[in-house]
């Protein structure tokens, strides 16, 4: 068990099946994913921690959030319901 806070391991394993994208992608889709799909508690965490310089965060996620802070979402994705 991993004792990085649950919303760096989460984005960690997010950022690993994204990586074969082009940096700018990957990011946006990780933004727009932190959207969708986070808690509004979870994302703040997360960027807090960014904010703070958590070196812990993947770099890739730094884009991501700074993304999702400016917006640059997929706000179609977004919109669509999620399968379940």
């Amino acid at each position: 068990m991993s004792d990085l806070p649950s919303e760096i391991r989460m984005t960690h394993d997010i950022a690993r099946h994204l990586r074969h994208l082009p940096p700018e992608d990957a990011a946006e889709q990780i933004a727009t994913h932190l959207r969708k799909f986070w808690a509004p508690r979870m994302r703040e965490a997360l960027i807090e921690r960014v904010r703070d310089g958590d070196d812990r965060v993947d770099p890739l996620v730094v884009s991501a959030v700074h993304d999702y802070l400016a917006g640059d979402i997929d706000r179609a994705e977004v919109a669509e319901p999620s399968g379940g």
